[in-house]
């Protein structure tokens, strides 16, 4: 799925960022990577739960659980507020528009 792998991604660089400034450690680098997939799949597929739970059934531990659905939410509803559009409900949108 390159939407969990954009989010990983994105987790990863900030995750890098944030142990070179000195404000998180580096124990905490894999929270952060899984805690961003949550967060960026749920805000692109306007689906924060499922997000959650796949997740969380991916990592196999539920110790991530608050801080995921937190920022899952968050994410959710900036994406709403900035106009965003399911990504799957936009394709087929440009599909049948031709």
């Amino acid at each position: 799925m390159p939407i969990l792998v954009l989010g990983a991604l994105l987790g990863a660089i900030a995750a890098v960022i944030l142990i070179h400034q000195g404000i998180i450690t580096p124990s905490c680098f894999l929270n952060i990577v899984v805690i961003s997939m949550a967060a960026y799949f749920g805000a692109i597929e306007e689906a924060a739960f499922t997000a959650i739970t796949l997740l969380t059934e991916m990592v196999g531990s539920v110790d991530q659980v608050f801080p995921m659905t937190i920022l899952t939410f968050i994410a959710y509803i900036i994406s709403n507020l900035l106009g965003g559009q399911p990504i799957y409900a936009s394709l087929r949108k440009e599909i049948f528009k031709k």
